[in-house]
């Protein structure tokens, strides 16, 4: 039989929390990890460095799952062979608004489904959702830390380039995404969330905004100082999150 474990290689269910924070890049994991107690690191392996330490008494993890859906779901599906039950993925996105600004943070309640990964597991025609528990918390965080947020439908694709090879398509799509209210466009969020409904997880996401759209509808403004400092937001709310959602389980506990 193989390895249920094989690519994140972490084969001792104590090495993880029961809740996991995804940042896509391996970069990051310190820097997510900086705000838990005692972290260290557990696993590293391809696109899966892992760490884990400890929040409120709580072991908690953060593990980085790469790009695109194929990584998220990987990781997600070995780590849930641990008993981990809730996961925040901690990403950056490209505005589809005009309102979004460099910095911003988003909290998607929902994702179109414009990956092919999740094709294999359920049709098109069953929604990606987030856990309303996680999202709540993320939420109630945003506001607690301050950053600017919105709440809404992200758009999930496989392709980073394709717009470029197949721009008439890619225009038009996107433009009919823009008119109803879409506010960016990411590579993993409609993983995670069919995952979650799938494996009966909770899963929620925090984006930070890395490109702002000008008023002809082109990116003007990217990544820069304004972008990191939302970004560490992003993952304070994110930390915030967790906090609450230990507090909400050791109370129905």
């Amino acid at each position: 039989m193989e390895d249920p474990r094989y690519h994140i290689r972490i084969d001792d269910p104590e090495k993880v929390g029961k809740y996991v924070l995804l940042p896509g890049d391996r970069g990051r994991v310190k820097r997510i990890a900086k705000y838990l107690e005692n972290a260290e690191v557990v696993g590293d392996n391809r696109e899966y460095f892992t760490m884990t330490g400890y929040l409120n008494g709580e072991k908690v993890s953060v593990m980085s799952t790469g790009m695109g859906a194929p990584c998220m779901s990987i990781g997600v599906e070995e780590l849930k062979t641990l008993g981990v039950h809730t996961y925040i993925r901690i990403g950056t996105t490209g505005a589809m608004q005009p309102n979004l600004k460099l910095g911003d943070s988003i909290v998607p309640t929902a994702a179109i489904r414009g990956d092919g990964t999740m094709d294999y597991y359920l049709p098109k025609s069953f929604p990606a959702v987030g856990h309303f528990d996680v999202i709540s918390a993320l939420k109630e965080a945003a506001g607690i830390i301050g950053n600017p947020h919105h709440l809404g439908v992200v758009l999930s694709t496989d392709s980073y380039y394709g717009r470029f090879f197949n721009s008439k398509k890619a225009a038009e799509e996107v433009d009919l995404f823009v008119r109803a209210h879409t506010l960016a466009v990411e590579m993993e969020v409609s993983a995670l969330y069919i995952l979650g409904n799938v494996h009966n997880l909770r899963t929620g996401a925090i984006l930070t905004v890395r490109e702002e759209l000008g008023e002809d509808g082109a990116y003007v403004k990217q990544a820069g100082e304004e972008y990191e400092k939302g970004l560490e937001k992003s993952i304070q709310i994110a930390i915030k999150a967790i906090e609450l959602l230990i507090e909400k389980d050791k109370g129905n506990a």
